[in-house]
């Protein structure tokens, strides 16, 4: 008798230890943010001699699979005449698939210079599971390049957009 209760103790004490798992480890991670990431001539593919700067601050949410951007850069050597999230490319590689030409119209120059040489731009990007996956943009091989008269080709500046 004593047995048995002794089992039923001991099982109960192990249901109740095992159906308390700490909340984190139930938690999703559903947001994924990074600020700051840099932008330069450097990261494009071939490099390119510009010392323009740029940063890139990206979120992106799962649950409505849109990734937000926000750059800034300064020190172009001209107006910005195009912009795109390019890929999938890993960091040191170039790619020829343009995911999503970005307006430049939206661009916000900054005061002290006549064109977008330097500025500011915000947009979103769907993640669509076909052309732009979630796999890839977690994975970090699409990045997004400003484009001047000078460097059209490759672009004048490059951030690769990664959360780690």
């Amino acid at each position: 008798m004593k047995f048995l209760r002794f089992s039923a103790l001991v099982l109960t004490a192990s249901l109740l230890l095992t159906a308390c798992k700490r909340d984190t480890e139930f938690t999703k991670i559903t947001e994924f943010r990074k600020n700051n990431i840099a932008m330069t001539g450097a990261l494009n593919v071939p490099q390119t001699p510009s010392t323009a700067l740029g940063t890139m601050d990206i979120w992106y949410s799962r649950e409505t699979r849109i990734l937000t951007y926000t750059l800034n850069w300064s020190g172009l050597t001209g107006a910005v005449t195009s912009a795109g999230i390019m890929g999938p490319a890993p960091s040191g590689f170039a790619s020829a698939s343009v995911l999503q030409n970005i307006s430049t119209t939206p661009i916000v120059r900054c005061a002290t210079v006549a064109n977008t040489s330097c500025g500011s731009l915000r947009g979103t990007l769907l993640v669509d599971g076909f052309v732009v996956t979630e796999e890839n943009l977690l994975a970090g091989i699409y990045y997004l390049t400003l484009r001047t008269a000078a460097y059209n080709a490759t672009g004048e500046i490059r951030g690769q957009i990664k959360f780690d």
